[in-house]
């Protein structure tokens, strides 16, 4: 009898919050264009910042359309998907929008570190052993 009061009373504390939690689900199309278009411009902005630095340290040539688009593609896709995990995180929007404009100057980078991150967490999960780097002992 006593586990049977002890579930429902804990179906009773956690209810409101499951009904909470379901009527807050998140969903990438009821974003507005508006918020959409802020993320973007932040991404941007930073991949110009990145794709301006490298061209001043000359490892790019000012003059490459394809670095500039590539950069600017790379730190556009970096950067949604840095908002997609603040939001799901329930980070403040000040600090959202601070975490996309890193992750666009980031660009690559930041889609590597996170495919890295990704990959030991499921070698972590699965049992599996981590794979050596190549031209290691």
């Amino acid at each position: 009898m006593r586990t049977f009061t002890t579930l429902a009373l804990l179906a009773c504390l956690l209810w409101p919050h499951a009904a909470w939690a379901q009527a807050v689900t998140k969903d990438p199309l009821s974003y507005s264009i508006r918020q959409y278009g802020l993320v973007l411009f932040l991404s941007l902005l930073g991949g110009l910042a990145s794709w301006y630095a490298k061209v001043r340290k000359n490892e790019l040539p000012a003059t490459s359309l394809f670095a500039l688009v590539g950069e600017l593609a790379t730190s556009a896709f970096s950067g949604l998907l840095a908002f997609f995990v603040c939001e799901g995180l329930d980070l403040p929007p000040l600090y959202t929008a601070a975490v996309v404009g890193v992750a666009g100057h980031m660009g690559n980078k930041a889609i590597t570190w996170a495919e890295t991150a990704l990959k030991r967490r499921g070698e972590r999960l699965l049992g599996v052993e981590p794979a050596a780097k190549e031209g290691g002992p």
